[in-house]
């Protein structure tokens, strides 16, 4: 057995490193699949510091509830993102 883990990002990292619009074209999606406008996407990471969510999950399978079978669930504190699950080594 091994332990995968799902990328996550830092939310306020993002809004300190990178640079606003060209950071934010085509990086973030609604739900629906269709991209956010820059102006949409920093309102959507705000948005996710205002839940306290420091850090979100970069993969659509990953959250809290966790998709993936034996996650006990992403968390969004500072110190927290995807806690990871085991998984069968390739052969």
């Amino acid at each position: 057995m091994s332990r995968s883990f799902h990328l996550c990002m830092s939310v306020r990292g993002f809004l300190k490193n990178s640079t606003f619009p060209k950071s934010y074209e085509n990086m973030f999606k609604h739900d629906d699949g269709r991209s956010m406008t820059p102006d949409e996407a920093r309102d959507a990471l705000m948005d996710e510091l205002a839940k306290g969510h420091e850090k979100i999950p970069m993969s659509d399978k990953c959250g809290n509830p966790c998709q993936t079978p034996g996650c006990k669930g992403f968390d969004y504190s500072a110190a927290g993102g995807c806690p990871g699950y085991e998984t069968e080594r390739a052969k």
